[in-house]
């Protein structure tokens, strides 16, 4: 008969005389025996890591061992800490304890194919004397391996579940951060100094939730540092420094001598025509009626030719009206920016029609207004069609000062979004004539460079383009210019804030902004002070009671507690982190235990099964509190008066987890 008794938390068994001559305790004792030589040599087999229930193998004091089941087993110095899996908490030295072994599980418990693994592995490994207990049988071991095939499986849909969930994120983060980016970058709205700390403070908001991309969010902010006021004539200083790039199509030098040699060859056409014509007048006068009516059927259609050629042509509809739309206007901006930066630009996103696009671009790159070159060269505004999936540009000449009645029609198809910038003429007529291949090649040559080369001048060479949904382009600006110095925190008064920025507000900016008005703050616990009857203990034995023997310590005779968040890493002069003291008030009492778990009761030295807030969770306070002053008082701000009358006025989330709201 075995009995057992309970000594200031450790376990303890007495055994009766006669209890040796029980067969089943003779054979308890012989297999204690054959354990105690086994843990002299290796020392016991304990699974102290693994997250599955345990058998444990402990020694009775009459040599025997008994069994007891646990949810954990950690080492504690030189003791055994068990969870017990009828609950409670019970400590061991550690050479009572025979083994430690791994039971076999469900699938509702938290594990993966790796603990599997370790299992099967550690079970495998268990000296000959263990094999005979029932968890460490081939059927057993056959069991665990079956069980990997779930297990695996399960880990696969929790990664895909992962995926998506974190896909999801970045989506929904990708929208707000540029929902924020495009209001910060409406350089044509004049806003307040109030307008202004908003935008900053949501800036800085984006900031503490963890959205990604988070140097996005930082060049924003970066931006609002060259934005003034309206009462000081905002948004920008000097946004007419912009205007100074005047990107230009200039005529490429072998573009003027093909147009040059097109329009002698017109020329000594029209002169051949003329000719022949004069010719053939001649011969009709002199009777000579065949030769006559050859040369003047010649000389016309030479003539027909010519005007044929010249004659303006184009597309079936009317062109294209060359305007920068509303969506293309910060685009246009912000492009010749990068050309010669007059202000920090970040990396913007529009979503801009496509027609949008082609003429805001086209627009924005009028023909120079100075002939060029030996030919005195000059291009006059041109027309630009876009149909059936292809474009159609006219550009009128003038030479030697001659407006020129040809057109050069250039002909190709709309290049994809993503390559944009190479535009390809696959076909030039002039009037209705196609110029032949190798003239062609030519002359789309130089076209194409001489339309390169306005682009590359206005800094829309740089553009990124993808296609969107319902015909619209995702239209991308480079970041340009000197990023200016950010303010690391915005000090204007917000209700919700982190106990980080809380505390880099009083540390860089003072409290005055915060002192007197109430706050919602969420950080990571530090520790915690109990108000209640054992007032000021910070630690408790999982399990088991308080370490009353502390002294107990009253705060300003109130029953509260405190919760200290952490605020920021040591700042400054300051040898210490600054913490966030919340004091707060409850029916409950809030206890930490030696791991860091705080544990919530009616008592200050009852500590409950599970934790109430785990180590290392964020945790939310959802009733606000009142910032008390504008000093920090022994590397702490107090924020005083926060209620917690249950579980929905405080919110603890793994921060690895996408944020609550």
């Amino acid at each position: 008969m075995v009995r057992e008794i309970r000594i200031s938390g450790e376990e303890r068994f007495e055994r009766k005389e006669d209890n040796l001559l029980n067969p089943r305790m003779r054979r308890a004792a012989a297999l204690g025996w054959w354990l105690t030589l086994g843990m002299l040599w290796a020392g016991p087999p304990m699974d102290l890591d693994s997250p599955f229930e345990k058998t444990v193998l402990v020694h009775a004091a009459g040599g025997g061992v008994e069994e007891r089941q646990a949810t954990q087993a950690r080492l504690v110095g030189d003791r055994i800490e068990l969870d017990l899996a009828k609950g409670g908490v019970a400590l061991f030295p550690r050479n009572d304890i025979a083994a430690i072994l791994p039971r076999l599980p469900d699938l509702n418990r938290p594990y993966g194919a790796k603990d599997v693994d370790a299992a099967i592995r550690f079970l495998e490994n268990l000296p000959e004397e263990f094999k005979t207990r029932p968890e460490a049988s081939k059927e057993r071991l056959q069991q665990w391996r079956d069980l990997k095939t779930p297990v695996e499986a399960r880990e696969v849909g929790q990664l895909r579940e992962k995926k998506q969930a974190d896909e999801e994120k970045a989506k929904q983060d990708q929208l707000r951060v540029n929902g924020w980016l495009r209001e910060v970058t409406d350089f044509r709205k004049a806003r307040t100094e109030a307008e202004l700390a908003d935008l900053r403070a949501r800036g800085q908001e984006l900031l503490s939730a963890q959205v990604t991309p988070e140097e996005k969010v930082r060049d924003g902010l970066a931006f609002l540092n060259q934005v003034v006021s309206r009462e000081q004539d905002g948004p920008l200083p000097d946004l007419k420094k912009l205007d100074l790039i005047r990107p230009q199509l200039v005529p490429d030098d072998l573009f003027s001598w093909v147009v040059g040699a097109i329009l002698v060859a017109s020329f000594l056409g029209i002169f051949a025509g003329a000719g022949m014509l004069s010719s053939g007048w001649t011969c009709l006068r002199e009777g000579s009626f065949l030769q006559g009516i050859v040369w003047v059927g010649l000389g016309a259609g030479i003539w027909f030719g010519l005007v044929w050629i010249w004659w303006p042509s184009g597309g079936e509809t009317e062109p294209e009206r060359l305007v920068v739309s509303e969506e293309m206007e910060p685009v246009i901006q912000f492009a010749k920016n990068s050309v010669k930066p007059a202000y920090f630009v970040p990396s913007m996103e529009f979503r801009v029609p496509a027609r949008d696009f082609a003429r805001g671009v086209l627009s924005s790159v009028p023909p120079v207004e100075t002939a060029t070159g030996i030919l005195k060269a000059k291009l006059k505004q041109g027309d630009l069609w876009v149909q059936a999936g292809r474009f159609l540009w006219r550009q009128p000449v003038t030479l030697l000062g001659i407006p020129l009645p040809v057109r050069l029609l250039g002909e190709g198809k709309i290049p994809e979004p993503e390559s944009w910038q190479e535009i390809q003429f696959e076909k030039i007529s002039l009037g209705k004539f196609s110029l032949p291949d190798p003239l062609r090649s030519i002359l789309a040559e130089a076209m194409e460079s001489m339309l390169q080369a306005g682009l590359n001048s206005g800094g829309f060479a740089s553009l990124r383009v993808a296609a969107g949904d319902a015909g619209a382009l995702i239209v991308t600006t480079p970041k340009s210019g000197n990023k200016p110095k950010t303010s690391p925190i915005a000090a204007a008064y917000r209700r919700e804030i982190t106990a980080e920025d809380l505390a880099r507000v009083f540390a860089e900016n003072g409290g005055r902004f915060f002192k007197g008005k109430f706050v919602v703050v969420e950080g990571v616990v530090e520790k915690v002070s109990s108000g209640a009857e054992f007032s000021g203990v910070q630690s408790a034995m999982a399990g088991g009671t308080l370490n009353e023997s502390k002294k107990a310590l009253k705060i300003k005779d109130d029953t509260f507690d405190v919760f200290y968040l952490r605020g920021m890493d040591s700042y400054g002069h300051r040898k210490d982190p600054l913490l966030i003291k919340l004091v707060v008030k409850s029916p409950d009492v809030f206890v930490m235990d030696s791991y860091g778990d705080i544990y919530r009761g009616p008592n200050a030295n009852i500590v409950r099964d599970k934790p109430f807030i785990k180590k290392g969770y964020r945790v939310k306070f959802l009733k606000e509190g009142r910032v008390q002053t504008d000093q920090i008082v022994n590397n702490e701000i107090e924020v005083y008066g926060v209620e917690i009358g249950g579980d929905e006025d405080i919110q603890p989330y793994d921060p690895s987890l996408p944020r609550p709201e």
